[in-house]
């Protein structure tokens, strides 16, 4: 589901929202404005973390901490 994040040019108010169709018409919710800035989102340009043990991205756990990746010897 895409959640977009917007600023009102009219009140700078900030908010997010989920938008189903690409021509759904997106108002402000604090003073109902059309005239918005689409956001860049913070996961859509952030690096994600590797959720392994040792942190690298040597093998999928259970394998990586149990001498089985070379960071975790």
């Amino acid at each position: 589901m895409p959640i977009y994040e917007y600023r009102c040019s009219s009140c700078g108010h900030e908010f997010e929202t989920l938008v189903l169709r690409k021509d759904e018409a997106v108002a402000c919710p604090q003073c109902q404005s059309n005239e918005l800035d689409k956001l860049i989102s913070a996961h859509a340009v952030g690096s994600a973390k590797v959720d392994t043990p040792c942190g690298d991205a040597c093998a999928p756990a259970p394998m990586c901490g149990a001498g089985a990746c070379p960071s975790c010897q």
